[in-house]
């Protein structure tokens, strides 16, 4: 068991690693195979992050009162090696730009006095965080260095403790950092070692029209492209009420406000350069400028979505977000791509929509109820990995099959990683047709919704039933956006439901529970037999084991339920 598992992607290789305080764990998807990297066992591993410079993996340990951080190389040996002023927990977020460590200190340790804020590690370029005494938490920092000297730029995203006394404010603040990489911190006389270029930025993620607000962050993700303007920040967020929404912001949105030089603060200092502007030397910035950064100002403008939050199904409890972008160079087309994991150790494939979110499959990667303790996705092999204290299980994206042999059921999980070939449901390659050009209409085995559903080349199972006795059919509820039912001589039979199947039970066999039973799935207009079997009485008893696991079945559903 290790406890804040997380998980690291060698970004020359296929391997993957597994660390927390406990441990540290490397393992190749191709061989299924795990190895226990060797390192110090005094020391517990405190920050766990990609390689750079050729190394896999680099890596920061506690051993005593000394954090010592290495770069890991491809033979698992620490090269490179230098002493952390100030340790890191390896649930933070942290970057190098270059040979700088910028990380993150969330909570605020009042025994040995580490701020929560955003560190820099460097040589002569070591900088830490404003005494503040409110409560942070960090979820992720980005970097950009720009094309000129004085372009760099990083970007935090946190919540804060809010101030505000009144009950009817949320707990917490989302918010944004922005520092420049050429800060060098202040005078001796003010600021120090200290931040002098950072402004901050509060998030907002609601409706305005409708008044409702989400402030709590839970996960940020990432897509990055090319221009840097147009990188993508998703954010996971969830209200006072654990109802969880999904904000969409663009960079461009965020650069525009940091550049808008409007302050909260009524005591804004008129001069050159303007408050967090970047520049050469930051020793030698006026006095007034550096109070009034000493006041970590905050932008009037907030940060708004680029369009309203989408919403998900309130009994949903998700606490992990990774985006994938998917782009079909025959057609053009671009499909983002969520995957959030849910409280009970499941994972939701989404399709994000400007409308709502389509839920396209729930993975269930593990075989009892877990906590995910993180989330990464290989977005060039298309595997998503998800990790427990104890376990780490790859998810394949490309498997389509599990949608079935038949073009309507391929069509209507609208999943952008398949397509139709002709023949099944295959990994969307460029040999498929894309889902979303093909209509459920052109595939053969449907049937509009007014007409008689057919059996759509299922063959009849024919089952012997005892009379008298109690039976139950099953039928698997394969989408979760299509209704189920039975159908038996011209009437329609409603679903028992269990956690995932449809269930028609039969409590007496006699001569009218005989023929032939249909198990309809109706999605979008449509009609799909899922099952087809033919119930048949025989004049045997049924034992009384049967009925008592029929009893025990009941009494299941009606906990479920």
């Amino acid at each position: 068991m290790i406890d804040n598992l997380k998980l690291i992607q060698d970004p020359h290789s296929m391997n993957i690693y597994a660390g927390g305080p406990q441990g540290l764990f490397m393992f190749n998807p191709q061989k299924h195979s795990a190895l226990t990297v060797e390192r110090n066992c005094e020391s517990k591993i405190s920050l766990l992050k990609e390689g750079r410079n050729g190394n896999p993996l680099f890596i920061c340990g506690i051993n005593r009162q000394n954090t010592e951080c290495c770069d890991v190389s491809s033979a698992h040996q620490l090269v490179n090696c230098y002493s952390l002023k100030t340790p890191p927990k390896i649930s933070e977020p942290s970057v190098h730009v270059g040979d700088s460590l910028y990380y993150t200190v969330s909570h605020r340790d009042k025994a040995q006095s580490h701020l929560s804020g955003l560190y820099r590690s460097a040589v002569d370029k070591y900088i830490w965080p404003l005494s503040r005494q409110l409560e942070q938490r960090y979820f992720k920092i980005i970097a950009n260095q720009g094309s000129g000297l004085l372009d760099g730029k990083v970007y935090s995203f946190y919540i804060e403790q809010t101030q505000n006394q009144d009950p009817e404010m949320p707990l917490w603040i989302p918010r944004v950092s922005q520092i420049c990489m050429a800060d060098l911190g202040g005078s001796k006389a003010i600021l120090q070692f200290r931040w002098t270029s950072m402004l901050t930025a509060r998030l907002f993620c609601g409706d305005e029209k409708k008044r409702t607000t989400y402030s709590e962050f839970l996960d940020v993700a990432v897509l990055e492209a090319p221009d840097w303007e147009n990188t993508t920040i998703y954010g996971l967020f969830k209200n006072a009420y654990n109802l969880s929404a999904l904000c969409v912001y663009r960079m461009s949105d965020i650069i525009r406000v940091f550049e808008s030089n409007s302050f909260k603060s009524s005591q804004e200092p008129l001069s050159s350069p303007r408050p967090g502007e970047c520049v050469k030397n930051s020793l030698s910035l006026p006095s007034n400028i550096l109070r009034f950064m000493e006041s970590l100002p905050e932008l009037k403008q907030w940060i708004k979505p680029v369009r309203n939050p989408l919403l998900f199904n309130p009994h949903h409890h998700y606490t992990h977000l990774q985006v994938d972008r998917l782009e079909n160079r025959k057609s053009g087309h671009s499909h983002q791509v969520l995957f959030m994991s849910l409280d009970n150790g499941n994972v939701h494939k989404i399709l994000e929509q400007d409308d709502e979110p389509f839920i396209i499959t729930e993975y269930q990667p593990f075989k009892t109820r877990t906590h995910i303790s993180s989330m990464l996705l290989d977005s060039v092999n298309k595997k998503l990995f998800v990790s427990s204290s104890s376990e780490v299980i790859q998810i394949d994206l490309y498997n389509c099959g599990v949608y079935g042999t038949h073009c309507d059921s391929c069509v209507m999980a609208r999943d952008p990683y398949c397509g139709w070939d002709l023949l099944a449901c295959s990994a969307n390659n460029g040999s498929a047709v894309e889902l979303h050009a093909v209509e459920v209409s052109e595939c053969e085995f449907f049937v509009p919704i007014t007409s008689e559903s057919s059996s759509h080349g299922k063959r009849e199972t024919l089952i012997s039933v005892p009379q008298y006795s109690s039976f139950y059919l099953k039928c698997p509820m394969e989408s979760q956006h299509a209704s189920y039912a039975w159908y038996h001589q011209g009437r329609w039979r409603a679903c028992v439901s269990s956690e995932q199947d449809c269930l028609a039970l039969i409590d007496n066999m006699s001569d009218e529970n005989e023929g032939v039973y249909q198990c309809i799935a109706s999605e979008n207009g449509y009609d799909r037999a899922v099952v087809l079997q033919q119930l048949q009485m025989n004049g045997a008893s049924r034992t009384k084991a049967t009925r008592v696991a029929l009893a025990w079945l009941l009494c299941l559903i009606f906990v479920i339920c």
